[in-house]
């Protein structure tokens, strides 16, 4: 028996959609510690070709700036409240907080998201893809991280990904680079290591763009490059450890920029908020009130207190030892990221001046063809044109 026409023609077009899906390519790559203006402090090929053929824009992350909350929103398309990586460094229960244990994080991230729909994913270093989420992983992982990983290795492995047989070849590839971190934080944002470090990576993506151009791979490929914050010069120290011990208070404190409060005896809570909203230059926020625009309420992972400052200052002596730190409120120039994309549903002519790291996951997964993951708060970026040839 013959199928209906209708039949016939929403297979032909469900077969003609799969087939472009399964050529479509989205390539992600974070560089640590890349401020929105570092660009303009050298010459940067790689960067400069980003920017004339694609779009370039600052990325206003998620609080605090810090490396790992800033990778899980991008991931997940959502803030710490719900994803639960409230810092780099903080406890739950007792348990310090482990990078390597995807299950810390209480939100489906995009690789699990793509992945669990069909389309096989690669990562490379991405903060928390180094387990399976949940029980589900990617087909493709390289773990467990290491720092000293030379960058070039990564772009030979992304071109060897590119160069499997399409039904094994991964359609999402997520890729964490040194960026400007190390060097950021060692000599300080101004310092002429910062543009020599950059130009190092650039040499590295210069070579990944000429690979993606041997192989004719841009009507099929989109290369996001994100950064998951900025970097601004450190002045000050607030030592609230001190300031507490000084006035009665046996506490542990951890953070730099925003710190966590552990206390020794839990009944110093009341004496300790009073002692330190004594202090200029800090906030001293109660868990049971803190302010909604954080997006940090995890019950658990905030300690006892949780302390905020703004630039320059620091509260930790570890912090005032650096040249140079993030993890202030994301909407501040300093903290803000780096943003580029080209390729595929790029529109070049689009002039985006502000984008979002919840909104990544979101373009990834229009990208794809695919739901974004489940907690998702994202939309697609602005610069994103997806024309019916393309689906």
């Amino acid at each position: 028996m013959s199928s209906p026409g209708w039949l016939a023609a929403a297979a032909t077009a469900w077969a003609l959609a799969w087939c472009a899906a399964a050529e479509t390519t989205v390539i992600v790559l974070s560089w640590d510690g890349v401020r929105h203006d570092y660009p303009e402090r050298g010459d940067f090929p790689g960067l400069a070709r980003l920017e004339r053929e694609g779009v370039r824009a600052r990325l206003v992350g998620v609080y605090p700036s810090n490396t790992f909350p800033s990778h899980v929103s991008m991931a997940t398309g959502t803030y710490p409240d719900v994803h639960g990586i409230v810092d780099n460094v903080f406890f739950d229960d007792g348990a310090r907080y482990d990078v390597g244990d995807a299950d810390w994080i209480q939100a489906e991230p995009v690789w699990i998201s793509t992945q669990r729909q069909g389309i096989d994913v690669a990562t490379y270093f991405w903060v928390g893809s180094e387990s399976d989420w949940r029980g589900r992983g990617t087909r493709y992982r390289v773990a467990p991280f290491d720092g000293r990983r030379p960058e070039g290795v990564k772009v030979n492995r992304i071109l060897e990904w590119f160069d499997l047989p399409d039904d094994e070849r991964p359609q999402l590839i997520m890729s964490y680079w040194a960026g400007a971190d190390t060097v950021g934080h060692e000599r300080g944002p101004d310092h002429p290591a910062v543009v020599r470090q950059l130009g190092r990576q650039d040499a590295q993506l210069q070579r990944l763009l000429a690979g993606l151009d041997q192989r004719e791979a841009w009507p099929e490929t989109t290369l996001i490059l994100v950064s998951d914050h900025g970097m601004t010069a450190v002045g000050e120290l607030i030592d609230i450890e001190s300031i507490l011990d000084d006035g009665g208070v046996d506490a542990m404190v951890i953070g730099g920029a925003v710190a966590r409060v552990y206390l020794d005896e839990r009944e110093d809570l009341g004496k300790a908020e009073a002692i330190l909203s004594e202090v200029r230059d800090i906030g001293v926020h109660r868990l049971d009130a803190l302010p909604e625009d954080f997006r940090l309420a995890r019950p658990g992972r905030n300690g006892d207190l949780l302390v905020t400052t703004v630039p320059p200052y620091v509260l930790t002596e570890r912090y005032a030892r650096l040249g140079g730190t993030h993890g202030y409120p994301p909407e501040l120039p300093d903290m803000q990221a780096v943003f580029f994309a080209l390729g595929r549903g790029v529109d070049a002519d689009a002039e985006p001046t502000e984008l979002r790291h919840v909104d990544l996951a979101a373009t990834i997964a229009a990208l794809l063809d695919v739901e974004p993951p489940a907690q998702s708060e994202g939309r697609p970026m602005e610069w994103l044109r997806l024309f019916p040839s393309d689906e």
